[in-house]
């Protein structure tokens, strides 16, 4: 982080045997008693085990500001008077039930996980969101002072930007249109297909790359390219990515649940617009008619092929929303911008008359 003199990494801490085997203990005790899952990451045994750790990797250091990126649990039983910046996309209590993976679990785990939540919550000085859905829910469920919360969106994960320049898309003929994600079902992949065979029906040149997963789909389509999961980290892999990003007209991802989905923060950079759903913090990103559009979580594949068809039908809107989508990366979704808001944040952090409810 380029906005700061030196940063000290604390993380990762590996569990011992104790803790692993009490983790196994309470999952087992949960899934047959309770038949309920039990949320490991957000433990008591757990996080009384992180606090210990830390402080003692504290020791004789000299820090300014903690910043905790999605730690609740790492820092809620800290004993330190190092101020605390905490960092997420959700919370606790907004998460449960919300994801599938964070539903189904028990009584005794949820209060837990929340009991985490407003521990960390209280230590911190200043709290950092990536959506005003995010930061809303604490301030209102979790009654934190307001003052003390700030919204401030992530970038794209990319290891270089594009430049603007070589963004040289075409609109007049064949639309590419582009589903990417792993999980085909949260991330509304059925409705892509079904969204995408009425278009085609209905006579537009258009195409469909799924990329990052291998669905089953009803029947072979000349029209639709399947490129499994690429691994950023793998440079012939990575330009397979980027010339996909390089050659797509609309990204289209109906997403069933999401906090912040960076892969829409790459698609502006790439100037792509989104369509997708407004759910979670999604909406902090796309926003409907500038970026791309955000329909309600009920919208039928009829509904997106409808607004898909208008901006098929209106091709000078569907290129003013990609310049606007790499004018909302440049001025907003890029890691510079939020380095820069984010150095104010801890300054504010570790200033001794700043205080908030929290502490």
């Amino acid at each position: 982080m380029k906005e700061v003199d030196e940063v000290y990494l604390i993380a990762p801490i590996k569990y011992n045997l104790i803790i692993k085997s009490l983790l196994l203990i309470n999952t087992f005790i949960n899934q047959m008693f309770f038949i309920k899952k039990y949320d490991r990451s957000h433990s008591l045994v757990l996080s009384k085990f992180y606090a210990s750790q830390i402080k003692k990797k504290l020791k004789n250091k000299k820090i300014d500001v903690i910043f905790a990126p999605v730690a609740s649990t790492e820092i809620a039983y800290l004993d330190t008077s190092i101020p605390i910046c905490y960092l997420s996309d959700s919370s606790f209590g907004q998460l449960n039930n919300y994801y599938d993976y964070f539903s189904n679990i028990s009584n005794f785990s949820c209060k837990e996980g929340n009991l985490i939540e407003k521990y960390a919550l209280k230590k911190s000085v200043t709290h950092v969101y990536s959506s005003t859905w995010a930061a809303e829910y604490v301030i209102n469920n979790y009654k934190v002072d307001k003052s003390s919360v700030f919204t401030v969106q992530f970038g794209a994960n990319l290891d270089f930007t594009p430049q603007k320049a070589s963004l040289n898309k075409q609109f007049d003929s064949t639309i590419n249109f582009l589903f990417l994600g792993v999980d085909w079902q949260r991330k509304g992949g059925e409705i892509v297909v079904e969204t995408f065979n009425l278009l085609i029906n209905r006579g537009y040149d258009i195409t469909l790359t799924i990329c990052g997963c291998i669905p089953v789909l009803f029947k072979n389509d000349d029209k639709i390219k399947i490129v499994p999961f690429l691994d950023k980290n793998k440079s012939e892999e990575y330009d397979v990515l980027l010339n996909i990003l390089y050659n797509t007209h609309l990204l289209f991802v109906p997403t069933r649940a999401d906090c912040t989905p960076i892969v829409f923060c790459e698609a502006n950079a790439f100037g792509i617009p989104v369509i997708t759903t407004d759910t979670g913090g999604v909406s902090s990103i796309i926003e409907s008619g500038v970026n791309g559009y955000t329909l309600p979580f009920t919208a039928t594949s009829h509904d997106y092929a409808a607004t898909i068809q208008s901006l098929l039908d209106d091709r000078v809107q569907l290129s003013n929303l990609s310049l606007n989508a790499r004018k909302k990366f440049e001025n907003e979704l890029n890691w510079d911008i939020w380095g820069q808001k984010m150095r104010e944040i801890l300054k504010m952090t570790k200033l001794p008359n700043y205080k908030s409810e929290s502490n």
